[in-house]
């Protein structure tokens, strides 16, 4: 058996979704694991001591960590777009939500900015592709916070998966009574279900999706 040893605290490695290129390692350090569970330790004054990102290329196992470990800083897990990663951090200290991209083997690049006052809680904040987009949804509110501004109902059994241009892919299951999932297609411009087909859709490395 080949064995590679990556020198890497220890973290859970996933494959990044539309490359067969990158994995993505979070390291917690004992935790908060969700964002929302450091938001409420900010709250509560006890402050916690950040978390880390690790980039994983396949084959050669190099591994980058472009953005450091800071205290009461929160890095959302990123997401692939075309050529380039996406990254939402939430700064509790300076109060605000920052968006990196990162292409590899380059500077990180500081997107947007935005303040935490515009930001009802952190509960469910997302970075998504493509493009980059910063959402978050709750009681069955969907809410776009860039790069536009949108916000409309969704179903309490619907989760958002993907934004392909000016349409949002959400998986809806249903108990009827046997289980099922759907596929729902929804207008970013009016939040009108565009079409709703049974099935799961996968994200491929080559871009493409498959309906299975």
């Amino acid at each position: 058996m080949k064995k590679k040893k990556l020198e890497l605290p220890v973290l859970w490695m996933e494959q990044t979704e539309e490359t067969d290129e990158w994995y993505v390692g979070m390291h917690y350090g004992g935790g908060p694991y969700e964002i929302y569970e450091a938001e409420d330790m900010i709250s509560m004054g006890l402050g916690f001591s950040g978390n880390q990102i690790y980039f994983i290329h396949y084959p050669d196992g190099e591994v980058y960590a472009p953005l450091k470990k800071k205290e009461n800083v929160y890095y959302e897990r990123p997401v692939w777009d075309e050529d380039r990663f996406g990254i939402a951090a939430v700064d509790f200290g300076k109060r605000e939500v920052i968006i990196y991209s990162f292409m590899p083997g380059k500077e990180v690049q500081i997107l947007h900015k935005i303040p935490l006052t515009d930001i009802h809680d952190c509960y469910n904040l997302r970075i998504e592709a493509s493009p980059l987009t910063l959402s978050r949804q709750k009681d069955q509110v969907y809410e776009i916070l860039w790069p536009e501004k949108k916000r409309f109902a969704v179903k309490e059994n619907d989760s958002m998966i993907y934004r392909d241009g000016n349409t949002l892919y959400f998986s809806r299951w249903a108990e009827t009574p046997e289980y099922l999932e759907y596929v729902v297609a929804v207008n970013v411009e009016t939040g009108e279900e565009i079409s709703v087909e049974k099935g799961n859709l996968y994200r491929m490395p080559d871009g493409s999706f498959w309906l299975v």
